[in-house]
């Protein structure tokens, strides 16, 4: 859920290209969620982080050669949701987030399930083999279990924001998240950085340097299309 899978081959030319010529050394991601971006950004140093320390652990589990199970049962996904503490933070990571519809944080069981032409889909495998095909792609990314405001003294880095988005559905372990601090935060760290916000809107001090209309999916049942946008501060 918010993945920017589709939208990586038209955002991440035109990162490359603004490190590229503004001799960026430090690129930054500070919601990496699923990573789908940052693996494809050329970078000196690339810094990849995420609140949900489960996340990170999965992550850097997955770096170090860990292999997830390769089917995770309706009875462990809920022992485990109710029971987090129990399980190794890579284990909960995966199953919290692949066994579940949309990559929505324990978002409801997913598993095997029959599609209208007859065939057999599943969502868990699915979600594990694209975990995997990335690793290779991650193996310079230093990934940091941290908040967006724990690079506030960076300065000539690039910094690239996908935040849970306003007013939608959040994928994230809360539904807390403030987004006038952040729009402040991303004004003052523009002085000394490119930063740049992926978004449906955004204050009206901040400009669209790009914008795409894909389809969404909200749950199983749910699809609508919106327009993606990425934002810098005037």
């Amino acid at each position: 859920m918010g993945s920017k899978a589709r939208l990586a081959k038209d955002l991440s030319p035109l990162i490359n290209t603004m490190i590229k010529e503004n001799q960026i050394k430090t690129y930054i991601e500070p919601f990496v969620g699923g990573a789908n971006m940052i693996q494809h950004i050329i970078c000196d140093t690339k810094i990849g982080s995420d609140n949900n320390e489960y996340l990170v652990h999965m992550w850097n589990a997955v770096k170090g050669g860990w292999i997830p199970p390769e089917e995770i049962s309706k009875e462990l996904y809920n022992e485990i949701k109710q029971n987090k503490d129990n399980f190794e933070k890579e284990l909960v990571a995966v199953v919290g987030f692949c066994s579940t519809y949309n990559a929505k944080w324990f978002g409801g069981y997913a598993g095997k399930v029959d599609t209208k032409i007859g065939t057999v889909r599943d969502y868990y495998d699915e979600a594990v083999r694209n975990i995997l095909k990335q690793v290779d792609q991650l193996k310079d990314v230093e990934f940091l279990n941290a908040d967006y405001t724990h690079f506030s003294d960076y300065k000539n880095a690039l910094i690239y924001c996908d935040p849970p988005y306003q007013g939608t559905t959040q994928y994230g372990t809360s539904n807390d998240f403030h987004y006038e601090r952040f729009w402040d935060w991303v004004r003052e760290m523009s002085y000394n950085n490119i930063v740049l916000v992926s978004e449906y809107n955004a204050p009206d001090d901040f400009e669209v340097i790009f914008e795409k209309t894909l389809t969404t999916t909200l749950d199983k049942n749910s699809r609508k299309k919106d327009t993606e946008k990425l934002f810098r501060y005037r």
